[in-house]
């Protein structure tokens, strides 16, 4: 699997739109509503949509990954393999996972998150980058591809997400005082998007998606 040829799919589809425009049209064309979870819904769909249009590549939508201590006949190929688990703390679900079909092993992992400046949602970004950076590590810490992408209102400026995004590189230190290490670079790769809403809370489209850093 060419991680490189995932990456230019992905860049490809975020400024052009052909999958958004044939299948959500609801993004580009009709809008929606900013309403409970449906632009949160609508975004992680897309992205796990992305990955069906990739050679190769199956994917879901909100896939639990739990930690396994020791090795089995799976490897480090499946987040729920027949290992012997350890205690199921710090569940994560990322919003969108993408699989090789060939092996089973994780290519993709995805988080999609409204981003405010405010303390409550500066908490809620800092906790999604974290998750990521924890179902990575559950997965073996082979995943070629981290994507991260926050949306917001157009006009709105979120600030600056660096210091969030930092996590991904340099780790953090879990409640319990464990440290949680950052990537390793010379294997994975990730990808920081900004989702511009346009429109107004009745009428939303989603149709700019910015490359950030």
């Amino acid at each position: 699997m060419n991680k490189e040829t995932i990456i230019d799919f992905i860049k490809k589809e975020f400024k052009e739109g052909n999958i958004r425009n044939e299948m959500f049209p609801m993004m580009t064309k009709f809008g929606i509503r900013d309403y409970s979870e449906t632009v949160h819904t609508v975004g992680l769909n897309y992205i796990t949509a992305i990955g069906r249009f990739v050679d190769g590549v199956t994917s879901l939508s909100e896939c639990p990954v739990f930690p396994y201590s020791e090795r089995s006949y799976y490897g480090q190929m499946v987040a729920e393999s027949q290992a012997s688990y350890e205690i199921k703390v710090n569940e994560v679900r990322p919003d969108s996972i993408w699989y090789s079909k060939e092996d089973n092993s994780p290519i993709l992992i995805c988080e999609f998150e409204r981003y405010e400046k405010n303390r409550r949602k500066d908490l809620k970004i800092k906790e999604k980058i974290q998750n990521l950076l924890l179902a990575y590590h559950q997965l073996g810490g082979n995943v070629p591809i981290i994507l991260f992408v926050y949306w917001s209102y157009a006009g709105e400026n979120p600030g600056d997400i660096e210091e969030y995004i930092s996590i991904l590189d340099n780790g953090f230190k879990r409640n319990d005082g464990t440290y949680v290490r950052g990537i390793n670079a010379l294997k994975t790769t990730y990808l920081v998007y900004r989702c511009v809403a346009s429109g107004n809370i009745d009428n939303l489209t989603l149709n700019q998606w910015v490359e950030v850093g």
